[in-house]
């Protein structure tokens, strides 16, 4: 038993088929976004629609947590060095929550202006040489300048092996553990930038309650992952002064079409069709001066997105009569740091805060990165016996936000309304479209065993299009009295080796279905070969990892779409056999697709689950759960995960078979 040939036997090209839908739904939203910024012609137009996109920024992060009242700082060291000093120093963000932070401190009694230095994805984060060598050339012109850890980095690892201290969700500066924790944020409808934004905003509470800080002179800077935590704090916090994101702003639509992957605190839950593009991130400090640093040859953000996004911005603050409060800087480098973006940003820096004229030095003596720790083993998690991780924080999130969530009290107590639950997984996985005439083709037809085997392909989606195989295996011995679709995770792919199998399926069902979803086997989609690093086709930044981020910025979810697929699997095989009534196989990821489906389409009478694997709220909060991308949706465990939906079927009369393997 055979599974299709290249390009659906020679019928349809699906090789980019995904891609290309998610780039023409994207299309869409940024024809709206542009539009929109155009018809504005005051600055109250603008600060209303500022304030929209703040609003829905801070609803597709979960919001943000209370700041500490009395922040518990602690200095555990200081440094002596020529010119300036260096104090160690931690501080709970949250409770038993520590967050370790270098504050370089110039000569003098001040007030000094002070500057807040965000680091971006590199494992030693405030130790690292060229960030040591800004936060020393800042300081040395008369800046206090305080460099944070990020979570996941520096010494505040979260995923590591307790007997090799190895990483184990891969490193990447932390971009890793970023994607590990956020994929657990997404289950519950926010982001892990709620948590990189707190400690942002705490550590900008200690730097302006320094004595000699200026607290009407700070800025904030930081390259790459740290730019973009630089864009998120100038858009909620408005204690900023000056803002001079580097090397982490561009063009949504620029950047789309590269192919890139972005990190998971990065991705703003339909930031597409809320029209929340870069340039709201530098435009939310009009008309306070901002500077934007870029690399010319950036492989993450490209130039043409970046020159495009400063004309917006000038739009934006000429409405202030301050368009000469935009500034670029563009660096002859590829993707880079603060200090390789050469002088331009300090000097930007001592013209917009500062007292003196910017003065170059050409020798920063760093210190070995040991020297820099602000614990005694470089590790919170080692140096407080009591010390929290990220997974606690959400942990505790989720109790508060969803208490009744993953206690299962629907199952207990029959309370949960089946009619009620699908019109919330339609709402929620965007399952209402209308679906096109499919005009099914059957591309080839053979028999074996006493098996008819037909090829099967149609259309579930016009403009863009949208194409799904499938395998139709009747046992003519067999009356098809409830026909069934096999969801499983390789399709038709794997139909050589496992011919017995549906074999076995169509002698028990009459007639089954093997279907693919987009971009399930017949109709994957190709591997798309960035980063170069990355050759995982379902590991973190992988091909998958990369289209279900971008279905995730659309407001929806390369899962939902999926169930929607096998909604319209149902269909054709009803309309195929004439039965009223199916049944549904799913395996291991395809049993999630095929739990969800059947909750929502009252003509499955049966569902199989083989290898169902946890549900979103045990993945959500696990300390190690198993990563898989296929997974990837947002806000489920509040009212449409594993449980409710086994809930809502009980109560359907459904009949349920679990399995542990398939």
């Amino acid at each position: 038993m055979d599974g299709f040939r290249a390009a659906v036997n020679g019928y349809f090209d699906v090789e980019d088929q995904l891609t290309r839908y998610l780039q023409q739904r994207a299309a869409e939203g940024f024809t709206a976004e542009r539009e929109a910024k155009r018809a504005i012609d005051s600055w109250r137009e603008f600060e209303a629609r500022r304030e929209r996109v703040r609003e829905g920024f801070l609803s597709g992060i979960g919001g943000l947590p209370d700041r500490p009242d009395d922040l518990v700082v602690e200095t555990t060291g200081v440094l002596t060095r020529d010119g300036y000093t260096i104090e160690l120093l931690t501080f709970e963000s949250h409770p038993d929550f520590h967050v370790t932070a270098n504050c370089y401190v110039p000569e003098g009694d001040g007030p000094h202006p002070g500057v807040l230095f965000l680091c971006g994805h590199i494992d030693a984060a405030k130790a690292d040489p060229l960030n040591q060598r800004a936060c020393i050339e800042l300081a040395r012109n008369g800046f206090v300048v305080l460099a944070v850890d990020p979570v996941c980095q520096g010494e505040r690892t979260q995923y590591r092996d307790a007997e090799t201290d190895d990483p184990l969700v891969g490193s990447a500066g932390g971009a890793f553990a970023h994607c590990y924790a956020g994929q657990q944020c997404f289950y519950a409808g926010a982001n892990l930038a709620r948590y990189m934004i707190h400690d942002a905003r705490c550590a900008l509470d200690y730097l302006e309650r320094r004595p000699d800080v200026d607290d009407d002179c700070i800025g904030v800077t930081g390259t790459s992952g740290g730019g973009v935590q630089t864009a998120y704090l100038a858009l909620v916090d408005d204690r900023i002064d000056a803002a001079a994101p580097c090397c982490s702003i561009t063009e949504r639509e620029e950047w789309l079409r590269t192919g890139k992957r972005i990190d998971a605190e990065q991705l703003i839950h339909g930031a597409i069709p809320l029209g929340i593009n870069y340039d709201d991130f530098v435009t939310a400090m009009a008309p306070r001066p901002v500077c934007i640093g870029a690399a010319a040859s950036d492989e993450y953000f490209p130039i043409e997105g970046v020159y495009e996004t400063v004309e917006r911005a000038q739009r934006v603050y000429d409405l202030y009569d301050a368009q000469e409060r935009v500034d670029l800087v563009v660096a002859d480098e590829t993707h880079c740091s603060v200090y390789e973006l050469g002088d331009g940003i300090f000097e930007w820096f001592c013209d917009t805060l500062g007292d003196t004229e910017y003065v170059p030095h050409d020798e920063l003596s760093i210190v070995d990165a040991a020297d820099l720790q602000c614990t005694p083993e470089g590790s919170v998690g080692a140096a407080y016996p009591d010390e929290r991780t990220i997974n606690d924080l959400l942990h505790e999130y989720v109790a508060e936000q969803y208490p009744s969530a993953g206690t299962s009290p629907a199952v207990d107590d029959r309370e949960v309304d089946a009619a009620r639950l699908r019109q919330t997984l339609v709402e929620r996985l965007d399952l209402d479209r209308k679906a096109p005439d499919p005009y099914p083709r059957y591309v080839r037809e053979s028999e074996a065993a006493g098996l008819n085997v037909e090829h099967v392909w149609f259309k579930i989606e016009r403009e863009p299009d949208i194409v799904c195989t499938g395998v139709l295996v009747t046992d003519r011995d067999v009356s098809a009295r409830s026909p069934a679709v096999v969801c499983s995770e390789r399709g038709t792919e794997a139909l050589p080796e496992r011919s017995d199998d549906i074999a076995s399926l169509a002698a028990e069902y009459g007639t089954v279905f093997v279907f693919d979803p987009r971009g399930v086997g017949a109709v994957r989609n190709r591997s798309i070969p960035i980063p170069t690093w990355v050759d995982d086709y379902y590991g973190i930044y992988g091909t998958e990892f990369k289209l279900a981020y971008d279905a995730l910025l659309l407001g929806e979810s390369l899962f939902g779409m999926r169930v929607y697929d096998v909604l319209r699997a149902v269909e054709f095989l009803v309309e195929e056999t004439g039965c009223g009534e199916v049944s549904l196989v799913g395996e291991e990821v395809g049993a999630y697709h095929a739990l969800y489906a059947a909750a929502v389409d009252e003509r499955v009478g049966t569902v199989d689950l083989r290898g169902l694997g946890p549900s979103f709220h045990d993945m959500a909060t696990s300390r190690e759960y198993s990563y898989d991308p296929r997974l990837t949706v947002f806000d489920v465990i509040r009212d449409c995960d594993v449980p409710h939906l086994l809930a809502a079927l009980d109560d359907r009369n459904l009949q349920v078979e679990r399995s542990a393997e398939r």
